[in-house]
């Protein structure tokens, strides 16, 4: 009996050893994919990029036959009535089965944020192979495939320049996973970052893109450079960025490596009327000091900081009022504030929300601080 389990168990492991793996694909059988671009073609159809790697390319650097450079990567296109119906056709144009799971960035073209994205998500959701930590961008002014095929300057593909270099940009991860969370949220509207080409062929960040999910998230605007580091410091989404600004009292200007961000909201209902209170602080070093005040000197470095501070707030507070009156949409998340401290009248304020964030009053207070003056005591400019 022992003898006949025994065999009956080597027989199992035989038959498990031999079909568990039927599907199993080598990594040279699999075209992986790096980025993906969405666009609305001129004549109203969907059209699908993807990057896809090139190995022959990318070890070493090797050349071919010609003495040319092989390229690292390839970027194909094919249209489609939604994103999986492109997938035949980018079949019938490779040898090598499509592979999603090493996605890295998934590029929306402007045309078709503008004409809205909310019925072109579903596949990135449910396709078991999807990598929800892919970075989202917007394409301003431009197409999404024209990014994908832009030549990095450092790395051999776009999708890991275009996250490194948002690193380097002081702006925290945003994965689709974290732009999904913001669609389905209460009081909160996606922002999401945005990039661009230039003359020379080159992408670019260029800010962030505003979208409405309440119209089939559709694209409604844009926030430049500095703008979008005011918004992201109000939604925990900056690390770090750099202030320059006319110090009138110093007769000069003073820029401020700003690395420690904070921020705290405050919701205030008076009357049955909503009040937001912003308060953002950063502490940094100073970089550039083109003024005749010495910041090593505590008098002199009170009037920097006084001033950078009040600047700074002003910025912010127009910032605030330009999404208010243009865009009409909470991306700051000021709605789910009020949906923590008073749950009981949020029930009744969130089917109005979006008509009621544009009268908000929202009050912004900026305290920034030095605590490095740099290399040198007093600007050069103050030098006899």
């Amino acid at each position: 009996m022992k003898r006949a389990g025994k065999l009956c168990f080597v027989w199992l492991l035989m038959i498990l050893s031999t079909t568990g793996c039927w599907n199993l694909r080598e990594p040279d059988q699999l075209a992986y994919v790096l980025g993906t671009g969405l666009d609305l073609t001129k004549d109203g159809q969907l059209q699908i990029s993807i990057q896809i790697v090139i190995p022959s390319g990318v070890d070493g650097g090797q050349e071919s036959g010609g003495g040319t450079k092989e390229k690292s990567f390839r970027v194909i296109s094919a249209t489609g009535k939604n994103v999986y119906d492109t997938v035949p056709s980018f079949q019938a144009q490779l040898s090598r089965s499509l592979f999603l799971g090493h996605r890295r960035i998934i590029l929306i073209g402007q045309r078709l944020a503008e004409h809205g994205i909310g019925n072109l998500l579903d596949e990135f959701i449910r396709n078991p192979q999807s990598e929800l930590r892919s970075r989202i961008y917007v394409v301003k002014n431009g197409q999404a495939k024209d990014i994908l095929s832009a030549e990095p300057i450092f790395e051999p593909f776009t999708p890991t320049e275009l996250v490194r270099q948002q690193a380097t940009l002081g702006l925290k991860r945003y994965y689709f996973r974290d732009f999904l969370s913001d669609a389905l949220s209460q009081g909160l509207q996606p922002m999401v970052p945005t990039v661009r080409l230039t003359d020379s062929k080159q992408f670019v960040y260029s800010g962030t893109a505003v979208f409405n999910k309440d119209e089939g998230l559709k694209l409604v605007g844009f926030l430049n450079s500095k703008e979008s580091n005011y918004a992201y410091w109000i939604t925990n989404r900056q690390t770090t960025f750099t202030i320059t600004s006319i110090v009138k009292q110093g007769n000069g200007n003073v820029s401020l490596k700003l690395r420690s961000l904070d921020r705290r909201i405050r919701v205030k209902m008076i009357d049955k009327q909503i009040q937001i209170d912003v308060h953002l602080t950063g502490e940094g070093t100073i970089l550039e000091n083109n003024t005749n005040l010495d910041p090593t000197k505590r008098k002199d470095l009170n009037i920097i900081q006084e001033e950078l501070s009040q600047t700074t707030q002003k910025s912010i507070q127009k910032m605030i009022k330009k999404v208010q009156e243009q865009y009409k949409t909470d991306i700051f998340g000021f709605g789910e504030s009020v949906h923590r401290k008073y749950p009981y009248q949020w029930k009744t304020l969130k089917q109005d929300w979006n008509d009621t964030f544009p009268e908000l009053d929202i009050s912004v207070k900026v305290e920034l601080q030095s605590k490095d003056p740099g290399e040198t005591t007093s600007s050069i400019k103050s030098i006899p």
